[in-house]
C-alpha cells in the first residue's frame, strides 16, 4: 500500500511540474493551442474517467443492516502504448511548424517520454508578423520508469469511501470530500453508489452459500484546480493562471464473488461512461520576436481563458480481483480489462 501511495504522489507532483512546459503552447493561435492541448492531455483526461468508475467494490456480498466499511484504494488507468505519443502534422496547424524542416513528428503526450523537438511559432500581433519557438512539452513517462517502475505509465486516482448496509441486502456507498484548498491546489469529490445483492432470489444460489451475486450503479465526480507557474524564460506569463479539470463518470456493474475462509475472489462485468473538462483560465501575456531592431524587437499579445477541452470515454469492462479477509481488515487488489486497463489495490475496515 505504501507503494501505491508513493506512486500517486509522484504522478501528481510530476503532472503539476509539467504546467510550465505545457503553457508555452499558448504562443500559437488559440485553435492551434487547443488542438495541441487536446492530444497532449488525452490519456490523462480519458484515463481518469475510467478511474472514477472503479474501486467501488471488492465483494458481491452486502452488509447486514447498519453494517459498514471504510475503504482506501488507489486506481491506475494504464495508458495504452499508442496513447503515450501522438502524431504532429504541420498541415493540421496554422501557426505551429516543426523546426528542422520535417512535415510530421511523433511527440509525447503528458503520459509519454521526453523530446528535444522544437516547434516554431509564426503568427501576427495587431497585424504585425511575429515569431517565437518552444521545445515540445515532455511527458512524465520517464519519471514513472525511474521512480516507480512497478507501475506502467498510468493516470492515478486515490479513492476514499464509506459503505453502509440498508434493508433488503442493499448497500449505499459514498465518496465525499468538500472542495478544499491545499497550497496551490483545490479539490472536491462526490460519488454515490447503490449495490444490491440478489443471491437469495435464485434458488440454485442458495445451495452454494459461498457464491454471491449483486448489481451496482454508481455516479462520481471530481472538481479540481491548481495554480500553474511559468519560468522567467517562458514566452508566456500570467498573474492569475488557473488550470482546472472536472471529471464525471457513471457505471453499471454485475458482480460475483466466491468466499472461502480468509480468501475471497471477485469478478464483474459492466459498462461505464463519462466526460472530462480541462481548462486553462486567467489572463496571459505572450511575448514574441518581431525581427526589428531594439527597442521594437518585441511585441506582446494578451489572452484570456485560452484553453477549453472536452473528452468523452466509455465502454464495457471486466474486473478480476482477490481479497484477503482478516477479521475486520480487508486487503484487496484487482485488474480491469477495458479500453484503458486498470490496476487497483486497497484496504478496508468492515463491520458487518
Amino acid at each position: 500500500m505504501k507503494k501505491v501511495i508513493l506512486a500517486i504522489l509522484i504522478i501528481v507532483i510530476s503532472l503539476t511540474a509539467k504546467s510550465q512546459d505545457f503553457g508555452q503552447i499558448l504562443a500559437g493561435s488559440l485553435p492551434d493551442a487547443n488542438r495541441y492541448a487536446t492530444e497532449y492531455m488525452r490519456p490523462f483526461a480519458e484515463g481518469e474517467i475510467y478511474n472514477l468508475s472503479r474501486g467501488w467494490y471488492s465483494t458481491a456480498r452486502a452488509h447486514k443492516f447498519l453494517g459498514f466499511d471504510i475503504s482506501i484504494n488507489g486506481q491506475f488507468a494504464i495508458v495504452p502504448p499508442g496513447k503515450e505519443n501522438f502524431t504532429f502534422n504541420n498541415a493540421d496547424y496554422s501557426s505551429f511548424k516543426l523546426n528542422g524542416g520535417a512535415s510530421s513528428a511523433t511527440l509525447p503526450t503528458i503520459m509519454g517520454g521526453s523530446t528535444t523537438q522544437v516547434i516554431n511559432v509564426n503568427t501576427t500581433v495587431n497585424g504585425q508578423p511575429v515569431s517565437t519557438s518552444f521545445t515540445a512539452p515532455k511527458g512524465i513517462g520517464e519519471d514513472l520508469k525511474k521512480n516507480i517502475s512497478f507501475v506502467p505509465p498510468a493516470a492515478p486516482l486515490p479513492v476514499v469511501q464509506i459503505g453502509l448496509g440498508l434493508i433488503k441486502n442493499t448497500d449505499i456507498k459514498l465518496r465525499y470530500f468538500p472542495k478544499t484548498s491545499f497550497s496551490d491546489m483545490e479539490i472536491g469529490v462526490f460519488g454515490l453508489a447503490i449495490q444490491h445483492e440478489f443471491s437469495n432470489y435464485l434458488p440454485f444460489i442458495k445451495k452454494v452459500p459461498f457464491l454471491h451475486l449483486s448489481a451496482l450503479a454508481a455516479y462520481s465526480s471530481i472538481d479540481a484546480s491548481y495554480k500553474p507557474s511559468f519560468g522567467v524564460s517562458s514566452p508566456v506569463q500570467s498573474p492569475n493562471a488557473i488550470a482546472g479539470y472536472k471529471i464525471s463518470a457513471f457505471t453499471l456493474q454485475g458482480i460475483a464473488s466466491v468466499k472461502f475462509s480468509l480468501l475471497e475472489l471477485y469478478t464483474s462485468l459492466g459498462y461505464s461512461k463519462g466526460s472530462s473538462d480541462i481548462s486553462l483560465t486567467g489572463n496571459y501575456t505572450v511575448t514574441y520576436n518581431t525581427g526589428l531592431p531594439i527597442p521594437n524587437d518585441k511585441a506582446t499579445a494578451q489572452l484570456k481563458d485560452p484553453i477549453a477541452l472536452n473528452y468523452k470515454a466509455g465502454g464495457l469492462s471486466n474486473t478480476w480481483g482477490i481479497r484477503l479477509n482478516i477479521l475486520i481488515l480487508k486487503v484487496y487488489a484487482d485488474y480491469t480489462f477495458a479500453t484503458y486497463n486498470s490496476a487497483g489495490a486497497g484496504i478496508a475496515f468492515a463491520f458487518r
